[in-house]
């Protein structure tokens, strides 16, 4: 009797092990069915794209190509927004980028270009911020042309708002600011009167010009107006039949 209830008791542990095995083995295989289902590029595909913000400079399709960068062979759940965040900050117009999913297709984006302020030695640009990129030349509006040691930049930008500040109430606008090797400034006015201010003294100089301009005549003749002296100035005068290249000093 004994033999038998053993033999009915080790029957019945081992099939429930069989079954708990079983029972494993189906959440296994279900798994497997899960995840082929939510990874099968068949099943909510990545279809649709929507881009937020205001841009001017960076195309729809330069954003496209980023986004569906091999996302239409994604889905929902395999889309990696990391990725394409990635991806969108390498344009070369974008300051900044968010990317979002949303169920079950839909990928959302949102865009903030660069907030260009000037050019930047003839072929780049600064921000307002006065960091300097690279970018395709896509803006319309003229930019003050500004120039310098790269690591200069922020310096040269400031520069040229305190000299637009300045020099704007008296009915002048700046062009051109540069600072050149030596940490001299140069300023070039609209109508191409030149400027030079050296390396101190920069806004009184500016001021003197602006004291004393009434009094330079003929306006229309001036090439550039040497601003590097304690007091006084020197004016160079544009070529022409009757006077040559002159240059007089006050």
């Amino acid at each position: 009797m004994e033999a038998r209830l053993q033999t009915r008791t080790k029957g019945g542990f081992l099939a429930g092990v069989l079954f708990f095995l079983l029972v494993l083995w189906g959440l296994y295989r279900g798994a497997l069915n899960v995840s082929d289902w939510l990874t099968d590029v068949n099943r909510l595909p990545m279809s649709e794209l929507l881009l937020q913000g205001q841009h001017e400079y960076v195309t729809p399709e330069e954003v496209r190509k980023s986004v569906l960068d091999g996302a239409q062979t994604r889905n929902f759940f395999e889309l990696d927004v990391n990725a394409v965040q990635n991806r969108l900050r390498a344009l070369p117009w974008v300051a900044q980028v968010s990317v979002r999913k949303k169920w079950p297709n839909e990928i959302k984006v949102f865009l903030t270009e660069q907030s260009v302020a000037a050019r930047w030695n003839g072929n780049r640009f600064l921000n307002r911020g006065g960091e300097v990129f690279a970018a395709p030349n896509r803006v319309k509006q003229p930019l003050v042309e500004l120039s310098g040691p790269d690591d200069q930049a922020k310096r040269v930008l400031d520069a040229y708002q305190q000299y637009d500040a300045l020099l704007g109430p008296k009915g002048f606008k700046v062009a051109k600011v540069n600072l050149t090797a030596r940490h001299a400034w140069e300023v070039t006015l609209e109508g191409g009167i030149q400027l030079f201010l050296g390396r101190a003294d920069d806004l009184s100089r500016l001021q003197r010009f602006i004291d004393v301009f009434p009094d330079i005549q003929p306006h229309e003749l001036i090439a550039y107006v040497d601003l590097r002296y304690d007091t006084g100035l020197a004016v160079g005068w544009k070529k022409n039949e009757e006077n040559g290249n002159d240059q007089s000093r006050r």
